[in-house]
């Protein structure tokens, strides 16, 4: 009981700091240029693959940091910060540094179309009670002379459920991004094929847009299959979802992210999610404060995903990132707090690791590790929940 206070009172109180560190921040003008050229990074057209992946689950928000957020939004993914899986939602990803430039200005693009990049997800997910999920994702993207990028995603995805026969599903995406004016839209259609299922459609629509110095606006609307866990994908659980996210550069060392999401399912059940994230950095470390919130209309019937009538996980989060090696740069992350279910509180912690490294100019990868008892999103169970991710980027 002491402990929880004590984590309690030392949440709110890194809060409280946070933001008057934000009142300070705020007041000086010189800055204003800093806040410019982060919206131009966050606007750039190489991050709407990082978009994609932050818009496509909130529940797994907590493999992103706001590094990644800000480079927009480079979650994929993904710190610990509220639940213990990370679907390529997504995102995310964990710290990635730039490398996929675009075109420089004052170069001309001789070709009608070049091979830009190549990505490559990788993920599996653990819950050490039976569940165990991989992904594999490879993206290709293809930048035109106008400067539309049009991308390519395909896959191989298993899902695995003790005493269940397997699923395993082939993705097929056909990606379409645009700057238009200050508006950075991107449009993503597709299937899902599976070995024992009815092949189902999916499409997701985001966009964004500066609003102030310093702060982006992002909509967001999908509608695909629940691809959860083997009960959710055999009894064809299907979600509408919708709204906003907002990005606030308050100072080049302070940060907020916040989101909410509407969701429409087609069993007839509805629910509401909102993330909000605080960052601050001193050097190579850095202090959060996540606040993740989960609401269902009703319980889903039959019992097929994790659908809590009052969900609530609040963390403190300390981390540190920087060069090991010159190729190599590395992030470590460690939370805790509180869940809440039903009016029930019990403790909520994490720990992650994930190394960048950097094989020539064009090419680099990431693999990390991350831990948490945070309920799972799709069973609500809390135990020894683990994820392993990767990435392979190519730019040529």
């Amino acid at each position: 009981m002491r402990l929880s206070k004590l984590l309690k009172s030392t949440f709110f109180t890194l809060y409280f700091w946070l933001f008057i560190s934000i009142t300070e921040a705020s007041l000086f003008a010189q800055e204003q240029q800093l806040y410019i050229e982060n919206i131009e990074k966050i606007n750039s057209d190489e991050n709407q693959e990082s978009k994609t992946l932050l818009n496509k689950d909130i529940y797994n928000l907590q493999f992103a940091t706001l590094k990644e957020i800000e480079d927009l939004n480079k979650i994929a993914d993904k710190i610990l910060i509220v639940s213990p899986s990370m679907k390529m939602s997504d995102r995310k990803s964990l710290p990635i540094e730039e490398f996929i430039a675009s075109p420089k200005k004052e170069l001309v693009m001789t070709d009608y179309a070049v091979l830009e990049s190549m990505i490559i997800n990788y993920q599996t997910d653990d819950d050490k009670n039976g569940q165990y999920n991989q992904i594999i994702e490879p993206t290709w993207k293809l930048r035109f002379k106008d400067d539309t990028v049009i991308s390519f995603q395909t896959g191989f995805n298993s899902f695995n459920l003790s005493k269940k026969r397997s699923i395993y599903n082939t993705p097929l995406q056909f990606g379409i991004g645009k700057k238009l004016g200050s508006v950075n839209l991107n449009l993503r259609a597709g299937i899902d094929i599976y070995d024992r299922l009815a092949t189902t459609a999916n499409i997701e629509v985001n966009a964004s847009i500066p609003v102030l110095n310093g702060v982006t606006l992002f909509g967001f609307f999908e509608q695909r299959p629940y691809k959860s866990n083997v009960n959710t994908l055999e009894n064809q659980i299907k979600i509408r979802r919708f709204g906003p996210n907002i990005y606030w550069q308050i100072d080049p060392n302070t940060a907020l992210f916040s989101l909410y999401r509407w969701g429409d399912y087609n069993d007839g059940n509805t629910d509401q999610q909102s993330f909000s994230r605080l960052e601050r950095k001193f050097g190579q470390f850095a202090i959060a404060a996540n606040l993740f919130t989960w609401f269902y209309e009703r319980e889903a019937t039959p019992n097929t995903y994790f659908s809590p009538r009052d969900f609530l996980v609040y963390t403190g989060e300390l981390s540190w990132q920087g060069d090991i090696f010159n190729f190599l740069n590395c992030r470590l992350a460690i939370s805790s707090g509180e869940q809440r279910v039903d009016a029930i509180f019990s403790p909520a912690s994490s720990y992650q690791a994930k190394c960048v490294v950097k094989v020539s100019p064009n090419i680099e990868a990431d693999l990390g590790y991350a831990f948490s008892n945070v309920r799972k999103s799709d069973t609500g169970d809390s135990s020894k929940n683990e994820t392993i991710s990767g990435q392979l980027r190519m730019k040529f």
